[in-house]
């Protein structure tokens, strides 16, 4: 009875697991059957990212913290 139960119990999240791929192919599937026949589409290049940059002059920061705080630390 308990190796019935097992193999049940095991079933069920073998199915559980299947269910839930389809469920998440079945959207997709016809982008997958497009590329699948076509292969991918090339379109225009990407742009480049743009150029990270610092603006403005550096500016430095001091912190205050209240006396209570630093005791604890």
């Amino acid at each position: 009875m308990a190796a019935v139960l097992g193999m049940a119990f095991f079933l069920t999240v073998l199915g559980i697991a299947i269910w839930s791929i389809v469920a998440t192919v079945r959207p997709r599937m016809a982008r997958i059957l497009f590329l699948l026949q076509y292969g991918p589409v090339v379109g225009a290049a990407l742009p480049q990212a743009p150029r990270v940059t610092l603006r403005g002059r550096p500016v430095p920061m001091r912190m205050t913290v209240p006396a209570r705080l630093l005791a604890a630390a």
